[in-house]
């Protein structure tokens, strides 16, 4: 059913009509605000320019103070504030053994929610957060260093891609420096009205990046997660520019080894094009590199994941996933692309779901097949010390 209160527009005018005094806050009107992605889609196509993600940031901010916490996401945000506490990782390393003996085979495991979310999480992993607090060299001089920042979910569950990014860009001639003492980005508090959270994340990252941009010269911050990149750029105050890994193997990958025959379709990760300000064709060409490239309808569409937003909202999130999937199933494709830790866990729902004909893999994984050999692997993980 088309409801206006539920677009972008509509929104806007719901949020108008309440600081203007002429509507009364409560939990039916706040719903409109909850079950919007924040994909930031409407913004990128704007002609007047709204600022979109200011408004919604503000107006949740003020559903949480008037309205009270929403315990669900509170806790859940809560958690990741603690990203890189000794406790946590001890606890994440229990977690690893516990469900690598109890919980069966696979990597991913059903986590259920009080919403009534079932999300399919991947396992956390024995090495988590094993990068931190280290310099990797690349195997001749240096060309320039950059401060990689993994993030939530590549430190802990899918470690394997956060070692990749490390080996591709030792290759490509870089020092790089996989910070300790940095906490989760804060997009996530930040896009869900918790501004306080957010601002401890910030001040504490922030101190972090500054001693260590005076101390080694630091000539960039590269991301993989694009709403951490977007959160970067647009609301710190860093003193180098920010990177999607994406872009420096657009501009400095030559050539991969290709499999003939392969198809791969893309899912553009929504922050990318608009927090991040990146084109869809770069994707395209790193790609494009080693494998054949085809389209859908939907590739540049949100996948439903947003975060809380699939634990909040998992009947609409399935509808959005359940639609994306079959996309991609027209495709011809035998792999889906993505750059973004939380599309990764929500578009591996929707093989499990709805289109088990396809896989999922992150775009730095792909290239890491192609791009390096065992023994350069080997070599590069010897070519490191501590901070």
């Amino acid at each position: 059913e088309l409801d206006e209160a539920y677009s972008p527009r509509g929104r806007f005018l719901l949020a108008k009509t309440l600081l203007e005094g002429k509507l009364k806050l409560t939990p039916g009107v706040a719903q409109r605000w909850d079950q919007c992605t924040l994909c930031r889609n409407c913004e990128n196509v704007c002609p007047n320019g709204v600022e979109y993600k200011e408004l919604l940031v503000h107006i949740r901010e003020e559903v949480n103070q008037k309205l009270g916490r929403d315990w669900v996401k509170y806790f859940g945000l809560k958690a990741l504030t603690f990203q890189g506490n000794p406790l946590q990782r001890l606890a994440l390393k229990a977690g690893a053994f516990i469900s690598k003996l109890f919980v069966g085979k696979g990597d991913t495991m059903p986590v259920v929610f009080p919403t009534g979310a079932v999300k399919y999480f991947p396992k956390p992993k024995l090495n988590a957060q094993s990068l931190r607090g280290k310099i990797f060299f690349s195997k001749g001089r240096s060309k320039a260093t950059l401060i990689f920042f993994h993030g939530c979910m590549y430190e802990n569950f899918y470690t394997q891609t956060a070692e990749n990014v490390v080996r591709i860009l030792q290759k490509l001639g870089y020092r790089v420096i996989v910070p300790d003492g940095v906490s989760c980005c804060g997009g996530p508090h930040l896009y869900s009205g918790f501004t306080d959270m957010f601002e401890q994340l910030k001040e504490k990252n922030t101190k972090v990046f500054k001693t260590l941009a005076e101390k080694y010269s630091v000539e960039a911050l590269v991301v993989v997660c694009p709403t951490g990149g977007g959160t970067f750029k647009e609301d710190y105050d860093l003193p180098f520019p920010v990177y999607e890994l994406v872009e420096i193997l657009d501009r400095e990958l030559k050539e991969l080894r290709a499999d003939k025959g392969e198809k791969v379709t893309l899912h553009y990760p929504c922050h990318a094009y608009t927090a991040m300000k990146i084109p869809t064709e770069v994707f395209d060409r790193v790609a494009s590199k080693g494998a054949e490239v085809v389209k859908g309808e939907l590739n540049k569409s949100c996948c439903g994941f947003a975060g809380m937003f699939s634990v909040k909202n998992p009947l609409l999130s399935q509808k959005i996933l359940k639609r994306k999937m079959e996309d991609f199933s027209q495709t011809g494709a035998q792999t889906i692309l993505t750059s973004c830790p939380g599309c990764v866990l929500q578009l591996n729902e929707g093989t499990l779901r709805y289109a088990k004909n396809l896989k999922v893999e992150h775009i730095a994984d792909f290239v890491a097949k192609r791009f390096l050999t065992k023994e350069e692997i080997e070599t590069l993980k010897r070519l490191w010390e501590p901070l």
